[in-house]
């Protein structure tokens, strides 16, 4: 089992549990089951619609965040 984080274009999305393994097969079927999915997230990798699949650097924590 997997667990993938994604979200749509109108700013809503959540986290799937599944059996697929890869982000390159969990896209399409996230876009089948909702409606607008602009990005997809699994550890440090992410598929947007823009760019398709890459690594990513998450943003360090600053204290304007807290």
């Amino acid at each position: 089992m997997q667990s993938f984080l994604f979200s749509t274009e109108d700013d809503r999305g959540g986290v799937i549990l599944c059996d697929i393994d890869s982000l390159e097969e969990v896209v399409p079927y996230l876009q089948a089951r909702f409606k607008g999915v602009v990005r997809v997230e699994q550890g440090l990798k992410a598929w947007t619609k823009e760019g398709g699949i890459a690594d990513f650097t998450p943003r360090p924590i600053s204290e304007i965040d807290i």
